[in-house]
């Protein structure tokens, strides 16, 4: 392997570890910040929660939350094949 394609695939890695470690799961954000606040709550709550909340959506909102995201997996997949130079 050539030194420039070596140095490539040495950023890329790099550059995806940092992407891995920035992500921040907003669950456990969101327990930290409680757990802060001196509450906390269990599992089974907080599926309650989310469930209590996707209840509250009308149907055309959680379309436009499906279509929201088959967007963002296109776009992803689109940049993910033109990185991997597979989009020329």
């Amino acid at each position: 392997m050539g030194k420039m394609k070596e140095k490539f695939m040495e950023e890329q890695e790099r550059l995806i570890r940092e992407a891995v470690e920035a992500f921040v799961d907003d669950d456990w954000q969101y327990q930290e910040y409680l757990n802060s606040l001196g509450k906390s709550i269990s599992q089974k709550e907080s599926q309650a929660n989310h469930d209590a909340w996707w209840d509250s959506l009308t149907d055309e909102q959680k379309q436009q939350l499906y279509n929201d995201k088959e967007e963002v997996d296109e776009i992803s997949i689109e940049e993910m094949n033109h990185d991997l130079n597979f989009g020329k």
